[in-house]
């Protein structure tokens, strides 16, 4: 069927990142420093060392969303945002060296410290069963479809899935993975939904255009968050 097809091809690029993405926000939630009240003071904890990419590190390892390489060398003191790229490729270059658990990815328009997909069984053993709950099949469902006809109206993805998805869609919208983008010319003028920077950030997209091709879904929709172009290490 059209729906297992579309749960299918999301799964796919899409499991071990959601995974990933829920075990970092609840296990880094209460020390981060994105909204300008950060919980502790890394230069206070005990062995913090002074070089830069230290420094980088304890940054991304505390971010809970992707850093702008602008936010990294405002943060960082660094003199532009070339040298916060340097030292992002020193970073990985380091990791990959050293066979380390993590690795950096670009993701939504930023850069995030993320786990290898090979440690993502051992993650999903904790926290595989809060990620369904809160990314439901519906819910995958319903993106993937936004993600493809964006702009769509909930009457559109309703006659695709074959069943009532207002309940799913304002869930979507609440968690912030589906936004209200504008209101559809025809009769009525019903709201428009498309897909979110959020949404790139937990599916580990630099942006629509990394979605699979298909023939049912054609070419992605258009990126309607302003805040998702992509960026070069």
């Amino acid at each position: 069927m059209f729906q297992h097809k579309v749960i299918e091809i999301f799964n796919k690029s899409s499991k071990n990142r959601i995974i990933d993405y829920f075990w970092k926000n609840k296990t880094l939630n209460s020390f981060s420093i994105l909204g300008g009240n950060p919980k502790i003071n890394v230069s206070e904890v005990e062995g913090y060392r002074t070089d830069s990419l230290a420094e980088l590190e304890a940054l991304l390892f505390l971010a809970d969303e992707p850093l702008l390489t602008k936010k990294i060398a405002t943060i960082l003191g660094c003199k532009s945002s070339s040298e916060a790229r340097r030292l992002l490729k020193e970073l990985q270059k380091k990791y990959k060296i050293e066979n380390n658990s993590f690795h950096i990815e670009e993701v939504a328009g930023g850069f995030q410290l993320l786990s290898k997909a090979e440690f993502h069984p051992w993650l999903a053993r904790v926290y595989a069963r809060n990620v369904e709950v809160q990314v439901s099949s519906a819910m995958k469902e319903t993106l993937a479809i936004a993600a493809y006809r964006q702009p769509i109206t909930r009457a559109d993805i309703e006659q695709i899935r074959g069943v009532n998805s207002s309940e799913v869609i304002r869930s979507l919208v609440e968690k912030n993975l589906l936004r209200i983008v504008g209101r559809d010319v025809t009769l009525g003028r019903p709201v428009l939904y498309g897909t979110t920077r959020k949404f790139l950030q937990i599916y580990g997209l630099k942006s629509l255009k990394e979605l699979p091709r298909t023939s049912e879904f054609g070419t992605p929709g258009p990126i309607v968050d302003e805040d998702s172009s992509s960026v070069e290490l």
